[in-house]
């Protein structure tokens, strides 16, 4: 059986639209507006790393990024996560709990991942959920997580496949020494990712049946 570390934004939901939306009005609380942005805002790392990428400096200040991430997660973790879907073909992946054990290893918040996880009714599909925010100072890298989740299932790493629209997630992958899969409908392009995964799939059904594939190896 294959145990699969999924990124979730990105690769398994289409979150962008809802994220930028909570984003626009959590900047417009904060008295901030989105033509303030020198660089479009691209979606994949935490959401401070990402204001930080794409404002100013001299404008996103620590109490200034504090208050707009307060306003943000007020807006974004109540808004029920009805503009967030899965990607075409991905759910038939995840519901298919006798050949893969699936796993998801995130930048999103707990609390948020849990409740699009219940609200897409795949609670009981993914064994393990891991973020990286230990507490307020503390945070872990992806790599880092990876290895905690290798660790504590107890499977043969042979049997982990790591699946992501980020270079972080490959990274992740390789860096643990397991097989690094490229999902090309999220952020990364494929430019980007050629370099650092060992197969890029175009699609979810191309995804299926590489996974359905490398299964009957096992």
């Amino acid at each position: 059986m294959l145990n699969l570390i999924w990124d979730l934004d990105g690769t398994l939901i289409d979150s962008q639209g809802e994220i930028l939306y909570h984003l626009e009005l959590a900047l417009k609380d904060s008295h901030m507006s989105m033509t303030d942005q020198i660089k479009t805002i691209r979606m994949g790392p935490p959401i401070d790393i990402m204001l930080r990428e794409s404002f100013p400096a001299d404008i996103i200040t620590d109490d200034k990024l504090k208050e707009i991430l307060s306003y943000f997660r007020k807006r974004y973790d109540s808004s029920g996560f009805t503009m967030t879907p899965p990607f075409n073909g991905i759910d038939k992946i995840v519901s298919d709990t006798t050949n893969f054990v699936h796993h998801i290893i995130t930048n999103k918040p707990q609390n948020a991942s849990q409740s699009i996880l219940n609200k897409l009714g795949w609670t009981d599909k993914i064994s393990s959920l891991k973020t990286p925010v230990v507490n307020a100072n503390q945070r872990k890298t992806k790599t880092e997580l990876f290895s905690e989740l290798i660790n504590e299932s107890g499977a043969d790493i042979s049997s982990f496949i790591g699946i992501g629209d980020m270079k972080a997630d490959c990274f992740a992958a390789k860096d643990n020494n397991i097989t690094a899969v490229g999902v090309l409908w999220g952020s990364g392009t494929r430019e980007e990712l050629s370099d650092c995964c060992d197969y890029l799939c175009d699609d979810s059904k191309q995804l299926h049946d590489y996974l359905y594939k490398r299964g009957k190896e096992i």
